[in-house]
């Protein structure tokens, strides 16, 4: 598929689907295509648009990834640092290292994941049930997230295998503060965000204007904005920010980090996850899901081209399924 048959064909599917939130395509220099529709706030009647700031769950990970990465880079972390050594009230800090972090290798357990065990929701999915997808968008603190881990063993040898784990990154972002000595939202405007010009992004769903919805019982339900400030996926921005974020991405500037930090962050390990991505053929890619917030990204060097969409609507209709698989589909196909 030609990239201006893609961008045809993406604009009769989000038109034919109703389609929510934002999209964008952009090379390394060019926003191909802009696309918002939708509201950002249903009760407010208030439209979404390119620059209307709205959760982003765990694409998070990518700012918070390349803030770690400039401080090894200065030399105030380094990749084999034991976690133990800014976090040495977690029994198995010992055992991991800021690259088992950064790349899903560490064996520590998916913290929403043990809080869902924690708190059972019923008969239906935890993914669907309002109770539980609100839990999951408040703060958890340093305590609870030792108390929650404490009875639970790696589940590998860490630097051995790479299994999806939130945990990771939220103990990235308490290390990043440690070494700093400064607030992890401070710490990303300053090392990230301002140097970049971005200025709708926050740390903090709380900052979010599009309020999130949850589909239930044929209606949309007001699930709100929460208040998750933790690095794993508390991150919010706009579309219009976040395009300018993957168009330096595909830049690779030296300004933000070396070539070979670069370099580092998106070589997959363990045939699981680089540093912020997954990867599929020539696509580096990752979703993020928090509250009823969710959004996609798709970036290829070799295309120089990257794909996002956000929605303030979680995909859990089949029409809404059917849309993201059918985008996905017409990726692959890209020449």
């Amino acid at each position: 598929m030609m990239l201006a048959d893609y961008l045809a064909a993406v604009t009769r599917l989000n038109q034919h689907a109703s389609f929510n939130g934002a999209m964008q395509v952009v090379t390394p220099r060019q926003v191909l295509y802009a696309y918002a529709a939708g509201l950002a706030n249903i009760e407010k009647n208030a439209p979404f648009t390119s620059r209307t700031v709205t959760g982003i769950g765990s694409l998070s990970k990518q700012f918070l990834a390349i803030a770690v990465m400039q401080q090894v880079t200065a030399g105030r972390l380094h990749l084999t640092d034991r976690v133990a050594q800014f976090l040495p009230d977690y029994p198995q800090a010992a055992a991991v290292t800021i690259a088992d972090l950064l790349t899903m290798a560490s064996g520590i357990p998916d913290y929403p994941t043990l809080l869902q065990k924690q708190h059972p929701t019923g008969a239906r999915a935890a993914a669907s049930d309002p109770q539980s997808v609100r839990r999951l968008g408040a703060d958890l603190s340093l305590a609870d997230l030792l108390a929650l881990l404490d009875d639970h063993s790696l589940a590998f040898t860490p630097g051995s295998q790479g299994a999806y784990s939130n945990t990771n990154y939220y103990l990235l972002g308490l290390i990043l503060t440690k070494v700093l000595q400064k607030p992890l939202g401070q710490i990303l405007t300053d090392t990230v965000w301002q140097p970049l010009g971005l200025t709708a992004t926050q740390l903090g769903t709380q900052h979010a204007q599009a309020a999130s919805y949850l589909p239930w019982d044929d209606e949309l339900l007001f699930i709100g904005k929460g208040h998750h400030t933790a690095g794993d996926s508390g991150i919010v921005t706009s579309a219009a920010d976040y395009a300018r974020w993957l168009q330096t991405i595909l830049q690779r500037p030296e300004s933000l980090l070396p070539a070979a930090a670069w370099q580092t962050l998106f070589t997959i390990q363990h045939n699981f996850y680089g540093m912020g991505w997954f990867r599929h053929g020539p696509w580096f890619w990752h979703s993020g899901l928090i509250l009823g917030y969710q959004a996609d990204v798709f970036l290829s060097f070799e295309h120089q081209l990257a794909v996002f969409w956000f929605t303030n609507v979680r995909f859990l209709t089949a029409s809404a399924q059917d849309w993201n698989r059918q985008q996905r589909i017409w990726l692959d196909q890209l020449t």
